[in-house]
């Protein structure tokens, strides 16, 4: 099953792509349709490639919350409200995963990875997560809580809840988001 999830992601990733780039020449709806077309025939037909493959390779562990933010984004673009994150929640977000990545690396002596293998630290992060989206309003950070535990519980991917949930690319991301809020 995890073969499965991870080209259902790819799916997803890919058809964001063609979607981004069908639609500087299309209408939104159209470039949704085309870019999910994209995505599933790239899956398809490339299965068994070295492109796709390594293409899977780079990103592994692709987890939740990149197909999330790419299905969000597209969402956002169709018409669909949408509550963005604020400045200050991107900013503290930023600070904590960089303290994550660096005890990932000990170069802060502590091993905070290694609680996204225990259940009860990943039920109290996922319900922590949950209240927080009932306080903010915002459902995205519950939902790739939710269904990142739910992959991690049926043992569809990583071993570790938090390779379900996080990845390096947000770091990029959220540089950028940041910087395209100050014009």
């Amino acid at each position: 099953m995890t073969g499965m999830v991870t080209q259902l992601w790819m799916a997803v990733l890919l058809g964001w792509l063609g979607f981004v780039a069908i639609s500087f020449m299309t209408d939104t709806q159209m470039a949704a349709i085309a870019g999910l077309a994209f995505g599933i025939s790239c899956v398809v037909m490339l299965r068994e490639t070295v492109v796709l493959r390594g293409l899977v390779a780079v990103l592994e562990p692709v987890g939740v919350i990149l197909p999330v933010l790419a299905l969000r984004h597209v969402a956002g673009k169709l018409g669909v409200e949408i509550t963005p994150l604020t400045t200050v929640e991107l900013l503290v977000f930023l600070a904590l995963y960089i303290a994550f990545l660096l005890t990932a690396f000990d170069v802060i002596p502590v091993e905070a990875y290694r609680l996204g293998y225990a259940p009860v630290p990943v039920a109290v992060m996922v319900l922590l997560a949950c209240a927080y989206g009932a306080a903010t309003g915002n459902l995205l950070v519950p939902l790739v809580a939710v269904v990142g535990q739910l992959l991690w519980v049926l043992g569809w991917g990583s071993s570790n809840w938090f390779d379900h949930v996080l990845h390096v690319l947000l770091v990029p991301v959220i540089f950028a988001t940041l910087i395209g809020r100050l014009f």
